[in-house]
């Protein structure tokens, strides 16, 4: 066993030391995961940027890069950018040995199987429809790649952060330009292509709008930020915007003088919401639930009335008196971590 070890740590793998237990015999050595020699890439690819990061097993950012819009940028021209910045960190870094592989996080859909980024409803542009990014990143950087939802490697991150949440039975919901969830439960052989599910397209009005996935009444035809921003402005259309723009507009209408929080449409956004997360909650029963996404960051005025419904049905006895609501970070650096984490949990079967 020791010689084992004795290998690892030549290589770089494990750092040892010795323990300062007392027995008869010789000293124990004490063994650890080299953070600075294990890596990963992770790749996220959003409705306004795409970004990735070279990240240490202990969640290290070691290189990080920008490089652009996804609405600006074709999946030819994304991948063309993402696979030189590898390269070039794999030679600048010597990483090529410690690099266990990359994960995309990406805009659902996706077929994560096969690492395609499938149907178009949630796509910056038609170009990003059916795009097999696992084959063609795996082609251009020779490493293997892993593609899953951005819900998902936001909710990785928050483990990795919070290890002590392990243990609990985890919900997340990402609300921002769509709406997505994903759920985390022992035991941990359950697989991150497991988790991630489609709370946005959760039918709560049978006679509500057509939704872009095709169905009547969703959620996101209430919720998500564009449809927010058609029932406080009356503003008509489905076409793309940045979502920087969008809630830009929101928060004007919510600023204005003539803005009055019992306004019809405004209470229906607000029952909405509790509708889709109360029933994903008495279906999943979560200990926790993580909220995050940039309604939760900019529209408070939104998410505290959320909250505020959900603990007096907790005070009801409706939903269970020891559910607690915990807001997340949802940064780039967050996200671009999720994604590295998506790579350390699959190739070291690891919980954190």
């Amino acid at each position: 066993m020791y010689r084992v070890l004795d290998q690892l740590v030549q290589k770089g793998y494990l750092l040892e030391s010795f323990g300062q237990l007392k027995t008869n015999g010789r000293p124990p050595k004490l063994y650890r995961i080299n953070s600075k020699f294990i890596h990963a890439i992770g790749v996220c690819i959003t409705w306004d940027t795409i970004g990735l990061a070279l990240v240490d097993i202990g969640g290290n950012l070691v290189a990080r890069k920008t490089l652009g819009s996804a609405t600006l940028l074709s999946p030819n021209e994304a991948l063309e950018k993402i696979s030189a910045a590898i390269n070039t960190w794999v030679s600048e870094y010597a990483c090529s040995e410690s690099l266990l592989g990359i994960g995309v996080s990406a805009f659902g859909p996706i077929m994560k199987d096969r690492g395609i980024l499938s149907h178009g409803h949630h796509k910056p542009s038609q170009l990003w429809d059916y795009v097999p990014i696992k084959d063609l990143l795996e082609a251009s950087t020779g490493f293997p790649v892993v593609v899953d939802n951005l819900v998902d490697a936001f909710m990785l991150n928050e483990l990795a952060l919070k290890p002590d949440l392990l243990e609990k039975r985890v919900a997340y919901f990402l609300l921002d330009m769509g709406i997505g969830s994903a759920f985390h439960a022992l035991p941990a052989k359950q697989t991150t292509s497991d988790t991630s599910s489609q709370l946005g397209h959760m039918v709560i009005d049978f006679h509500g709008n057509p939704c872009v996935c095709g169905k009547t009444g969703c959620l996101e035809t209430f919720a998500s930020a564009q449809s927010i921003l058609r029932r406080l402005s009356d503003v008509g259309g489905t076409q793309v915007q940045r979502a920087e723009d969008v809630y830009a507009a929101i928060q004007a209408c919510i600023q204005s003088p003539e803005w009055d929080s019992k306004n019809p449409q405004f209470l229906e956004i607000i029952s909405a919401f509790v509708a889709g997360m109360t029933n994903y909650i008495q279906i999943m029963e979560p200990e926790i639930v993580m909220l995050g996404g940039r309604t939760v960051d900019s529209l408070s005025l939104i998410i505290d009335e959320v909250i505020n419904r959900i603990e007096e049905m907790k005070q009801q006895q409706i939903l269970p008196a020891k559910l607690e609501i915990i807001q997340t970070n949802t940064s780039e650096d967050a996200l671009m971590r999720g994604s590295a984490s998506i790579v350390f949990r699959r190739e070291l079967e690891l919980s954190s």
